[in-house]
């Protein structure tokens, strides 16, 4: 069956698109539409022709599975250049996205109406491209560069609004008339009225420099080529502009960077596919946040900012009248009974079992049968909180990363009680928040916890060992890591993880290795920027950090008691060592079921803690690498803590261990 079809509204010709679900450019697509498109060029019955979609949308954008090797044909390229050269007018019913691929085939044709749910967008820059089917080259000539600056580089969507205020639609009818105006927009029309006929609107320099300093701050180099292309769009031939672009475009599909870019995609789309539930979520409207400290106030926001509305319950009236003048458009309470009417109630108090299951067994009598309550908590045993309610079913972990108002990481733990009803509530805040979720089993730490422990670990290591903090951080800056960890781990405090070591030391090994350094800081009332002292020291409120001597002489004093010599560790070193720390981690975790995926781990720690998506993550990032590389640097983390890093002793033997190798076999197959 065709995903195109063709009727008669007598001399007009409708093609409607369906392609489900969401109208995909693929190559059956194109070649169906290619094939409609000769068939109408040799009918000299046809005055005009009609564009639209038979689904919800009316070109989602390309088929991203297509990009990683050759592309099939009719390229889309070819499939506009048909609609250019029919002689007839051609009109784009627009209709809910047209994205990408989808945009550039709308800009093909003549004109282009839409109805009121039309979101149009070049997502290509994310995805480590540039628009390649003409997108750099017709968009400023209909809106002018500054804009198509705008549009092009920095990957955002705009609504029917702004579509037709900057020029992409010539007009916005309701949706029910959408075909029909179309139809006698086509038939009305006088002749062609295409793009790349137009010449690109003068624009001033200063214009034009201002719409480049918004968008390339912090911009990857394909965002840098597409300005470029964007600027160069009225130079020359347009059709040698046109083949300029799509030599780019080729270019930058066929490059790692992008390879990695869509990896994490896919991956993002399979955590999410993982969190759906079978059951109906529960309706939320009103949610509760117990505790007002930081996290609360974070939470607060994010939910309001969201459409919530939002209570917060502390005991203590002066920080919740501190939130309230903080954070406007919620209600406080300091008696829990303030939270009767929550839909959702997310536990933000602090991170300690007694303060949290008192919480609880307080929480539940206040609330509706069907509240969801969910846990905040970033280490705890979700299985022994849930142990203070009498109805677990209505319980698990939401843990959001900080701080949640800018951090889109979210992990949806549940518990062996938790039921799907449940489960699904809290999927769908995950979709509606807007933020990136992956499902984590129990565990401590979870899963991004549990890794980044490792590489924290790792770097205490390497720092006993002779690194200093500066050097690890320059060294870890240099995978392309925004701030290093011990910059981190002062802006984050230090007394968070401290409190973690002292709850489970009653449980350490002492054939573990064990570097004290954290502790003797933390002893010394150096808690991180909160202090003006950490790893490093803050200056008159500084917010970046500076080498202290004092912390030298910790460190060397503890080197002294532990018989460490300490010696120079190149920054590759450094690097490989903290890869490989992540990689074993990563290992355990799909190994024991805690994460699904290994996908799941370059998510989080892409999406939580910054690790360059150019590399896709640190599990996708090794294995890029030969396993000879791999297997020296999982060598070299043996060697570091037998104990702590037991997974990857086969690697001192010449071996890759088998579970971390079907982690990578999961990351390499994707």
């Amino acid at each position: 069956m065709s995903t195109v079809t063709t009727s008669l509204r007598g001399t007009i010709a409708v093609l409607l698109l369906n392609n489900p679900p969401v109208n995909m450019g693929t190559a059956t697509l194109r070649a169906d539409l290619a094939r409609s498109l000769r068939n109408l060029a040799r009918d000299p019955s046809i005055e005009g022709v009609v564009i639209a979609s038979a689904l919800t949308h009316f070109y989602a954008g390309s088929d991203l599975t297509e990009f990683a090797g050759e592309l099939q044909e009719p390229q889309l390229p070819a499939v506009i250049a048909a609609v250019e050269q029919l002689n007839v007018p051609v009109v784009a019913a627009l209709t809910g996205l047209a994205l990408g691929g989808g945009l550039e085939f709308a800009l093909g044709c003549d004109r282009r109406i839409g109805d009121p749910t039309v979101q149009v967008g070049f997502p290509e820059v994310t995805l480590g491209m540039v628009p390649g089917a003409g997108g750099t080259v017709r968009t400023p000539r209909l809106t002018g560069v500054p804009t198509a600056i705008d549009l092009v580089a920095s990957a955002r969507r705009i609504g029917a609004d702004e579509a037709l205020r900057v020029g992409i639609l010539d007009d916005l009818v309701p949706a029910d008339e959408l075909v029909d105006r179309a139809v006698e927009l086509a038939r009305s029309a006088r002749g062609k009225s295409r793009l790349i006929d137009r010449p690109v609107p003068p624009a001033t320099e200063e214009d034009i420099q201002a719409a480049v300093t918004r968008v390339s701050r912090r911009a990857r180099s394909n965002v840098l080529e597409a300005i470029d292309l964007v600027r160069r769009a009225g130079d020359g031939d347009v059709h040698e502009v046109l083949a300029a672009e799509r030599k780019v475009f080729h270019r930058l599909r066929l490059s790692g960077e992008a390879s990695n870019l869509r990896y994490l995609f896919f991956a993002r789309r399979a955590a999410a596919k993982a969190l759906r539930s079978p059951a109906h979520p529960l309706p939320v409207r009103t949610v509760g946040i117990a505790g007002a400290g930081t996290m609360g106030a974070s939470l607060a926001r994010t939910f309001t900012d969201h459409g919530y509305t939002v209570v917060v319950y502390d005991r203590d009236p002066a920080t919740v009248e501190r939130l309230a003048a903080k954070v406007s458009g919620i209600r406080t309470a300091t008696d829990i009974t303030g939270l009767a009417d929550s839909d959702l109630v997310i536990d933000a108090v602090f991170e300690d079992m007694a303060v949290k299951t008192d919480l609880l067994e307080n929480l539940e009598p206040v609330l509706r049968g069907d509240a969801v309550i969910a846990s905040n908590t970033s280490y705890l045993d979700l299985t022994e909180m849930s142990r203070a309610l009498e109805y677990r079913n209505r319980f698990a972990g939401l843990h959001f990363f900080n701080p949640p108002h800018r951090n889109p990481l979210v992990e949806v733990i549940r518990t062996p009680a938790t039921d799907d009803a449940a489960a699904a509530t809290l999927s769908r805040i995950v979709s509606t928040l807007d933020k990136v979720g992956i499902p984590a089993g129990l565990g401590d730490g979870f899963v991004a916890n549990r890794v980044y422990a490792d590489y924290r670990t790792q770097v205490e290591f390497l720092v006993e060992e002779g690194a200093s903090p500066s050097d690890v951080d320059r060294a870890i800056r240099g995978l392309g890591m925004p701030i290093g960890p011990f910059a981190v781990a002062d802006m984050s405090g230090l007394d968070i993880a401290w409190a973690r070591r002292k709850r489970l030391a009653a449980t350490h090994d002492p054939r573990q290795r064990y570097v004290a350094i954290a502790d003797r800081l933390c002893e010394a009332g150096r808690l991180g920027q909160k202090t003006g002292a950490g790893w490093f020291t803050y200056p008159d409120g500084s917010r970046h950090g500076e080498p202290d001597p004092d912390v030298e002489a910790i460190i060397a004093a503890e080197r002294a008691i532990t018989g460490v010599e300490p010696r120079h560790i190149e920054d590759s070193e450094i690097r490989d060592r903290v890869l490989a720390s992540m990689l074993c981690a990563a290992a355990i975790l799909v190994e024991s079921g805690i994460a699904e995926r290994a996908s799941d781990i370059d998510v989080a720690m892409t999406e939580g803690f910054a690790f360059p998506q150019s590399l896709g993550g640190p599990i996708r990032a090794m294995s890029a690498r030969p396993d000879n590389e791999i297997i020296e640097a999982l060598s070299a983390v043996h060697a570091s803590c037998p104990l702590t890093f037991a997974v990857a002793e086969p690697a001192s033997h010449g071996h890759l261990p088998e579970a971390i190798a079907r982690c990578l076999r999961q990351v390499r197959e994707r």
